[in-house]
């Protein structure tokens, strides 16, 4: 038995192990989900093998699957290995909520290319990875739905000729890790369909860049929202010509997590239902999707709520748990705004403490700020994770799940 399956079977909350990364289609919108384990040994997807799993252990296996797809309203890239594939055991899951990933060996035999078949023919789509292999991988490529590129060790000379010598109609290309937008708008101009990654690299920035409206509201909006004593009427007028903003807060204020016997319609009533905390999580989730990408917003709020979480387990005050959160929100204003953190801190009015973690790198917020952009980087470079960052790792999961949760209520 695996050691992930061993987990899995022992600890109902996949969350807390797993990381999910999404995989972009060529409009940025989420077309799957790649769920990512990171340890000391470094990253690996969720595998499947046939090694002592039991009926029982596989029924589960599948059930969180379910799970996990419904979650994210996309299917799961799964790896599953050539002991699997070989075993013929059948997995109890529809279709189109997976996308199988085999574990190719070196000289695939006839049985192993029929038990790929025999997916196939059950409906399952496959990826497949690294197409630069062996000739024997040629006869695979007829079974494949999707080829996987790696961008760190294929040039873009490989990415053309491959498209060349074995694209056909229906056939979809996936590029991971993706890190930039420079990155994304290279392979889609290749002609690459799928993109795996957050695009976690800071942009690169102009010198003295002026602050844009959209930007600046944001940071009107931080700076009202966690005042000693907010104002409500005042934060109604900071949103008054925001409707994208307004009308995702009043959907949550509605939605069936928080609806009362009467719909709300203003900001007034939104804060009272919700309450200051709720008010806050939700405001700045609907400001900060507003004019970025979804995957700066993964990523950035991810950041700010591992933050503060790591500053409760910390056992600091709730005070200072909130400076935690701002502290990394606004570290992330690069990938937001292409604004660098130091020039954005100067429009809002924060506590010394997050002006001196984000302008000089200095104090324990900027250690906890360290160390969640450490595992960030990990995930993307399938880095191995260093002795300060596994306690966490769990922690940031779950931060990364709860994130994503957030925002499939906002579509």
């Amino acid at each position: 038995m695996t050691r992930q399956t061993m987990e899995i079977d022992k600890t109902t909350n996949i969350q807390q192990l797993y990381a999910a990364q999404p995989i972009f289609d060529r409009k940025q919108k989420r077309f799957g989900v790649v769920l990512l384990n990171r340890s000391g040994a470094g990253v690996s997807a969720l595998q499947l093998s046939d090694a002592g799993l039991s009926d029982a252990q596989l029924k589960q296996y599948c059930d969180d699957i379910r799970v996990q797809s419904a979650l994210y309203k996309a299917p799961l890239f799964i790896t599953v290995t050539a002991d699997f594939v070989l075993s013929g055991r059948a997995l109890q899951l529809l279709p189109d909520t997976v996308v199988l990933e085999p574990v190719i060996p070196p000289q695939p035999d006839a049985s192993y290319i029929a038990s790929l078949k025999a997916l196939k023919h059950r409906g399952f789509r496959l990826a497949l990875h690294d197409v630069a292999l062996t000739d024997a991988i040629l006869a695979l490529l007829p079974l494949a739905d999707i080829i996987r590129l790696d961008v760190v060790n294929s040039s873009l000379a490989d990415t053309e000729r491959y498209k060349t010598q074995f694209g056909r109609a229906g056939l979809l290309w996936l590029a991971g890790p993706v890190e930039t937008e420079q990155q994304f708008a290279l392979f889609k101009a290749l002609g690459c369909d799928l993109f795996q990654g957050y695009f976690l690299t800071k942009a690169l920035l102009v010198a003295g860049k002026k602050i844009e409206p959209g930007a600046l509201k944001v940071a009107e909006i931080i700076s009202c929202l966690f005042a000693a004593e907010p104002d409500i009427t005042q934060l109604s007028l900071l949103l008054k010509n925001e409707p994208n903003i307004v009308m995702g807060l009043l959907k949550i204020a509605n939605s069936p997590l928080y609806r009362k016997t009467r719909a709300v319609s203003s900001v007034k009533e939104t804060v009272t239902r919700l309450g200051l905390e709720l008010t806050r999580k939700w405001l700045l989730m609907c400001a900060v999707l507003t004019g970025t990408s979804p995957a700066a917003a993964i990523t950035v709020l991810t950041r700010a709520y591992s933050a503060q979480h790591i500053a409760q387990q910390w056992q600091l005050s709730a005070n200072q748990c909130q400076q935690y959160f701002l502290a990394a929100l606004i570290s992330g204003s690069d990938l937001l705004f292409d604004i660098p953190p130091e020039e954005f801190v100067r429009h809002v009015n924060l506590h010394k403490d997050i002006k001196a973690a984000i302008s000089a790198n200095r104090g324990r917020m900027a250690g906890a700020l360290a160390i969640v952009r450490s595992i960030e980087r990990g995930y993307a470079l399938k880095l191995a994770a260093s002795d300060t960052e596994l306690p966490y790792i769990a922690l940031y999961n779950q931060q990364l799940s709860d994130v994503q949760q957030r925002l499939l209520a906002l579509e």
